[in-house]
């Protein structure tokens, strides 16, 4: 054991001689970084999410209240805020589809107002392109509610006229219907009244700024390793012969470079907290001990741990510089996008979603992510705490599988 301390504090003292070089690769990640974050999050949410929907409406010839009742939905504030209606005849709105000048084309059938009264519902044909893009997908779920509280509304009336007729009060199912259909549509139309207002992103409980500058502080977290790539590489033949003749075991030698890139990430990241506080912390008002607490360190030095059990097992598995380098960048990057880092896992195959919670950057970024919010989650520590004992368990075992293939 006192050897392996010995070694240990060599290897620290061997990391941080690599620090001004580490240093210099941090300022030039960090503007890359910084450049990725600010225009993600501006493609993500720029000035319009999505543009006005044309929509064509095919119309029976002669059916005058079919007519008033697209007229009053397209002034409804949901709709007329984002759709631009049109009446055409059906081959023109199919050429219009076919075209990509129009979004979706409504096939209204003849009747439809008698058959939502007398309870046959005529179906409205909704017509939408192969390839439906965000303005289609949006037309189909406005669409989709109406149809819902259409239902809820007709469900409502056929209740009230059954219970009417099972009590012998057929002679007042006319007034029922009436003080029902005024009913339904004081709710029906100023939709807004009854909904709360809740703004929804698409990266979950933190702003979109905020969630691509966690990705890239991952990001730069993992890639941070290549300006010091000759440190991480494994350790010669006949060196790791001599370590291990001195009592320095496989297990000692991956957890002291992994300690050592650990307190590189940690310096580096707490200059860069420090420096993020001192610029933008007083004037948001932001807690003076959010990385002052013992709490945030520790989970900050966790992280960093996490990140560097990683990076030492690519780097072990690779074996030589350029491929280190190479397989770093390759799956560092592959799996930053199956974690959700490059675009949120809304935007993602579901799929995709299923793995993208074992991925390293999505157990870094929601380690990362609580640090941001002060909230502490035993989940997340517990994640954490299984990347960096599988990273360096995967580490010894190519140590030691080297080892005995050298023999």
């Amino acid at each position: 054991m006192p050897m392996c301390l010995v070694y240990w504090r060599l290897e620290l003292k061997r990391a941080y001689q690599r620090f001004p070089q580490m240093f210099a690769g941090a300022t030039a990640l960090l503007f890359l970084a910084g450049a990725v974050a600010l225009l993600a999050g501006r493609a993500l949410y720029g000035d319009a999410a999505a543009g006005r929907i044309a929509v064509g409406v095919v119309m029976p010839k002669e059916d005058a209240l079919a007519k008033q009742m697209i007229s009053m939905v397209s002034s409804l504030d949901s709709v007329n805020s984002m759709c631009d209606l049109q009446y055409m005849e059906r081959e023109e709105g199919i050429k219009g589809l076919m075209s990509g000048r129009l979004s979706a084309v409504m096939d209204v059938p003849e009747g439809l107002i008698q058959g939502i009264m007398d309870g046959t519902n005529p179906t409205v044909r909704i017509l939408m392109p192969k390839d439906a893009w965000l303005e289609s997908r949006i037309f189909q779920e406005l669409t989709r509610a109406g149809a819902e509280i259409l239902a809820a509304s007709q469900a409502g009336i056929y209740a009230g006229n059954e219970m009417y007729l099972s009590s012998g009060r057929e002679d007042k199912i006319p007034e029922l219907e009436r003080d029902l259909n005024q009913i339904f549509l004081s709710y029906s139309l100023p939709r807004e009244d009854y909904f709360q207002h809740r703004q929804v992103s698409a990266t979950g409980d933190v702003p979109a700024l905020v969630f691509y500058g966690i990705s890239a502080y991952v990001l730069f977290l993992l890639l941070l390793a290549i300006p010091v790539s000759g440190y991480l590489l494994p350790v010669k033949p006949a060196l790791r012969q001599k370590l291990t003749l001195a009592g320095v075991g496989s297990l000692c030698r991956v957890t002291g470079r992994i300690s050592g890139l650990a307190s590189l990430l940690f310096t580096i990241s707490l200059i860069l907290g420090l420096a993020s506080w001192g610029i933008w912390g007083a004037k948001n008002g932001w807690d003076k001990d959010f990385f002052g607490g013992m709490t945030a360190l520790l989970f900050l030095l966790l992280t960093c741990l996490a990140a560097s059990a990683f990076v030492v097992l690519l780097y072990q598995a690779a074996g030589t510089l350029l491929g280190a380098i190479m397989l770093l960048f390759l799956v560092v990057t592959a799996q930053h996008f199956l974690a959700g880092g490059f675009l949120p896992l809304v935007f993602l195959p579901s799929g995709m979603r299923g793995i993208a919670s074992v991925m390293p950057s999505a157990i870094l970024m929601d380690g990362v992510k609580l640090l941001i919010t002060g909230e502490w989650s035993v989940l997340a520590a517990g994640k954490l705490v299984f990347l960096c004992l599988g990273g360096a368990l995967g580490a010894v075992i190519l140590e030691e599988w080297e080892g005995r293939k050298g023999l």
